[in-house]
């Protein structure tokens, strides 16, 4: 009785499992037909885009046609930013990594001028809001962009490539020459004209390779880029130790 049980249960296992097949794959038929439907007119697709994105966006408190700048041209109420722009947009400077400290400098005095939440104390809640996150975001922007290693690191990011944790993909001769120059700093502790000589070679090999970071980037060799950034990670934390070691000897330069 048992096994009889059993085979009438395995037959009607199978033909669940045959209906269940079968409506799956009208499903996907009926699915690819639609998509495919979807697709016969393409220029129309293009040109409903098209359409949308010839209308500039309005402004949020007068609904007037706005383009991409800070305010309003009509009620001159403060506006949010399109959110592809990245920090070199934001600054307004061309994206490069050499950049013109001065002009990046000018431009941020600018911007936080014009943004600084203190001038939109009797403006509406959403202006202060936005004067803000607005200033908060100049002022990454313009930190990043201020430091060579900040400033390579977010272009790498602009390029879909980040800089993984570890040591694992740094070559066995660099990481010698990195515990080499640590031994040679612990050393040094307590001699000042060590550490001053330390101090003056590590800052030519930061010039050095934010010369060949450059170049790297003027020729559109991420991986190259990519490859200095992380040595200057090294040497921009060498530096550290060695301005704190400066600072506890009393080192005047």
């Amino acid at each position: 009785m048992n096994s009889q049980c059993a085979r009438l249960l395995s037959l009607q296992l199978k033909r669940d499992s045959v209906y269940f097949t079968t409506i799956i794959r009208q499903r996907i038929r009926t699915h690819s037909l639609s998509v495919s439907k979807s697709r016969v007119n393409p220029i129309s697709s293009s040109e409903n885009i098209l359409r949308y994105s010839s209308y500039p966006p309005k402004c949020w408190q007068c609904d007037f046609p706005q383009k991409s700048d800070l305010f309003c041209s009509k009620c001159k109420a403060l506006q949010k930013p399109p959110k592809d722009l990245n920090y070199f947009d934001i600054i307004g400077v061309k994206q490069d990594f050499d950049i013109s400290v001065e002009d990046v400098q000018k431009k941020y005095r600018k911007l936080q001028t014009l943004l600084h939440p203190d001038r939109f104390g009797q403006k509406t809640e959403k202006e202060q809001d936005l004067s803000e996150s607005l200033s908060s975001l100049v002022n990454k922007a313009y930190s990043t962009l201020m430091h060579p290693l900040d400033r390579g690191l977010y272009m790498l990011k602009l390029h879909n490539v980040t800089i993984p944790e570890g040591t694992t993909s740094l070559e066995p001769e660099f990481l010698m020459e990195i515990m080499e120059l640590n031994e040679e700093i612990e050393e040094a502790s307590e001699n000042k004209k060590k550490v001053l000589e330390l101090l003056v070679k590590n800052r030519s090999t930061l010039t050095l390779l934010t010369r060949k970071i450059s170049d790297a980037f003027h020729h559109q060799d991420i991986e190259q880029a990519k490859k200095y950034l992380i040595r200057m990670k090294y040497y921009i934390s060498i530096e550290a130790r060695l301005k704190q070691l400066k600072q506890n000897l009393g080192i005047v330069e």
